[in-house]
């Protein structure tokens, strides 16, 4: 893992060079090391490219197994996560993915924010995603 802190200029080109509409959403979700414990944490964003959630010290030091905490952009830092796009958890809407720690942020004492990218999602998973984010739009 190697924490870099790229200064507020190239922060904000991170931000500007989004290849995927994000949407808001609150998503419950599992994430966890490669066969590791998976912990449940909420979706805030959602794209076709990644995610950004919340979740609280324990998921953190689950996802991060050295003593501290990286802070702002990180790299080769690898999870998986699991969630379902449906309300009621339908079982074809369900998501099971790879994604890459791209970001982490603390809120508060046990409130932290995570961006992840999707490493590995099926096309039929791209599909599902892309299907969702536009009926999202459309809201």
């Amino acid at each position: 893992m190697i924490p870099v802190n790229p200064n507020k200029e190239a922060r904000q080109h991170l931000r500007s060079d989004r290849k995927n509409f994000r949407v808001k959403t609150q998503i419950p979700c599992e994430v966890g090391p490669p066969g590791g414990e998976m912990s449940v944490a909420l979706i805030l964003d959602l794209s076709c490219g990644g995610v950004k959630f919340s979740c609280n010290q324990h998921v953190i030091n689950n996802m991060f197994l050295e003593e501290k905490t990286p802070l702002g952009v990180v790299l080769d830092v690898f999870i998986n996560i699991y969630f379902n796009l449906s309300e009621d958890d339908a079982p074809d809407l369900l998501i099971k993915t790879g994604a890459r720690i791209v970001h982490t942020e603390r809120l508060a004492q046990d409130l932290f924010q995570v961006g992840a990218e999707f490493i590995d999602l099926t096309q039929q998973a791209t599909e599902k995603l892309q299907t969702f984010i536009g009926e999202c739009r459309q809201d």
